[in-house]
């Protein structure tokens, strides 16, 4: 409407005194109706999907919430807990491939979370009626473009909200960052649909009463174009996004992203004119997303500082080696603003990163070691991290553990196994009343005894090449040297899966490894008491295999489950790889998870995933 016809309401019951001239009693009754009161529009459309999203952030947070208590092993045990627990995981994990596509969509939980999504705003923008005021006389904005245009404002705070590594999201609900990639695309998708929804109503209308060109060019000049202005870097930041226009080049993609955002938020800004609240979601929005940012960089400049250096190695599978030391607290994690992921413990003197060089910044990195002296560079770096990355409480409390890795991803296992064979340790010296001078609850050093003793690690790697796999068997010696203790009464297989280069000689890159060519892969450890009983040494004899192909992932994860059932044990699963391997992983869990639900078998399988790419 006509500012010259209302007066900015103070409230919702003082914006329905205003005076209707020039409209009939019949006529303002009806523009007065709450989905057609352009006055209200703000209140009706826009906190209605502000109150959407918080609901479902609500269920979210109930979710982790209750996620401690099924960290009580008796609750976790309980039957009536098993099957809708295992019901959701199967939610979570389960995922389809459409193979004319190349695409792997997200898990099914999601996809009915989005299809909710869908229905709510598909509903309160198209349902109401009319679409367009069949007279000039309701002014000049059309319905279907005004609630279009406040749910498309509404939905900017949590474009933002899931956009940053340290965010609130992340704090309250208990989901990480790179997982939240899913729900800042998604609504950034609405956000950019419901804009151009608000936009083509406003130029069918002016093209229809043919005074489009008249306010473009005279009355509304400001307005119109920040508007279009405002949709083309809308446009950008939501496509230019994909992945594969982000793999391009990550660096060109990260600095126009930035600098395409800060200049969207400006020209919106400016477009939104303060009208009724519009600026109170640009208040909202910088209230989420600042003190995230600051956070971040405060933690970088304060915390880790600004004098730590990375030492950067070329490994013998053409492969960086990234080591940052430093005087700080990590748990192998994503990390930088290359999501990185550490490959190292605690337990370590430094950050340690495997990096598959690539173009840009990796591809520097690869440069400048190579031609180094010795393929060893040292370069400065800021940290910013950890974020995200692995529960380490559901991976010390699953008795059956299995992890599935895929070329570059070998180095991520490393800190998993290293946790792995110390957790043995740790228990077997519970056992032995070796632990120090701690006092230790007896109960506990029952639990975590026992646990020690049934636990089992099986790890299943594959390769395109012969030389990540030598790689990893000698990083793999290093580690098994490096840990001293009682490694016995754990079980710990590794298989290798050579997928290409099948004719090339394998040899192993040490003496105590062989490779037969169609036993199981096992290692076994045995011990020797020297004179001092305090000193234990580790002896490892290692026996590996080498399988051509593939592996089949659903029917190693079966086997492994049914075990895991029989045993009456907890398992859990951790997967780091290409795509392809992801999906045959996740389904394969969810299938085990369903089998909980129809009573096949008992306990639920747990997943964790580690993307190469998080979005």
């Amino acid at each position: 409407m006509s500012a010259a016809w209302f007066t900015y309401p103070i409230d919702f019951e003082s914006s329905r005194a205003f005076e209707c001239d020039p409209l009939d009693p019949e006529q303002c009754a009806f523009y007065q109706e709450r989905w057609h009161f352009w006055y209200i529009a703000d209140l009706v459309f826009g906190l209605s999907t502000i109150a959407f999203f918080m609901s479902v952030i609500g269920v979210f947070v109930l979710v982790y919430i209750g996620s401690y208590a099924l960290r009580i092993e008796a609750v976790r045990n309980n039957s009536a807990i098993q099957r809708p627990l295992a019901l959701f995981r199967y939610a979570s994990y389960r995922g389809f491939h459409v193979r004319l596509l190349k695409w792997y969509s997200v898990p099914v939980g999601l996809l009915l979370l989005a299809f909710v999504g869908a229905v709510f705003f598909f509903c309160m923008d198209l349902i109401p009626q009319p679409y367009y005021w069949s007279d000039e006389i309701f002014g000049h904005s059309p319905p279907l473009g005004t609630r279009s245009g406040w749910m498309a404002l509404a939905c900017m705070p949590f474009v933002f909200a899931t956009a940053s590594k340290a965010n609130w999201l992340t704090l309250f609900t208990g989901i990480s960052h790179e997982r939240l990639q899913v729900f800042h695309r998604w609504t950034a998708y609405a956000f950019f649909l419901l804009a151009l929804m608000h936009t083509f109503p406003f130029i069918v209308y002016h093209t229809t009463f043919a005074d489009l060109e008249y306010l473009v060019t005279v009355t509304d000049v400001f307005v119109y174009w920040t508007g279009i202005a405002a949709l083309i870097l809308q446009a950008w930041l939501t496509f230019a996004s994909h992945s594969t226009i982000r793999n391009l080049g990550y660096e060109f993609f990260k600095v126009c992203h930035i600098a395409t955002m800060i200049l969207f938020v400006i020209i919106f800004f400016w477009h939104c004119g303060g009208t009724l609240t519009s600026w109170d979601y640009f208040v909202a929005t910088a209230a989420v997303y600042v003190p995230c940012l600051a956070y971040s960089f405060i933690r970088t400049f304060f915390e880790h500082g600004l004098r730590l250096s990375a030492k950067t190695v070329v490994e013998s599978n053409s492969h960086l080696r990234i080591e940052v030391a430093g005087d700080f607290i990590w748990t192998p994690a994503a990390i930088t603003s290359h999501p990185f992921t550490i490959c190292s413990t605690q337990a370590e003197s430094a950050l340690v990163f495997y990096v598959q060089p690539k173009g840009g910044f990796t591809g520097k990195l690869y440069e400048l070691a190579r031609n180094s002296p010795a393929g060893i560079s040292t370069t400065k770096v800021l940290i910013d991290g950890p974020y995200g990355g692995i529960d380490m409480t559901r991976f010390d409390a699953s008795d059956r553990v299995i992890i599935v890795v895929g070329g570059s991803g070998a180095g991520w296992c490393l800190p998993l196994i290293a946790r792995f064979v110390e957790g043995i340790s740790d228990a077997k010296h519970l056992e032995l009343g070796t632990s120090g001078d701690v006092s230790i609850d007896p109960s506990v050093k029952d639990r975590r005894s026992s646990r020690g003793e049934g636990r089992s690690l099986r790890v299943i790697l594959s390769a395109k090449d012969a030389e990540t796999l030598k790689w990893f068997i000698k990083a793999l010696e290093a580690l098994l040297t490096s840990h001293t203790g009682r490694y016995d009464s754990g079980k710990f297989d590794v298989n290798l899966h050579l997928t290409r280069d099948l004719e090339e000689k394998f040899d192993s890159p040490s003496k105590d490894v062989s490779v037969p060519a169609t036993k199981s892969v096992r290692h076994s450890y045995t011990e020797a008491q020297e004179s001092d009983s305090d000193a234990l040494t580790n002896h490892k004899t290692v026996s590996n295999s080498l399988f051509p192909g593939r592996p089949h992932l659903p029917v190693l994860l079966h086997e492994e489950a049914t075990k895991a059932s029989e045993d009456q044990s907890t398992m859990g699963v951790f997967v780091c790889g290409p795509s392809s391997m992801q999906n045959d992983v996740r389904n394969a869990v969810a299938r085990e998870n369903l089998a909980v639900v129809r009573g096949a078998r008992s306990g639920p399988v747990y997943l964790h995933q580690e993307h190469f790419s998080w979005a």
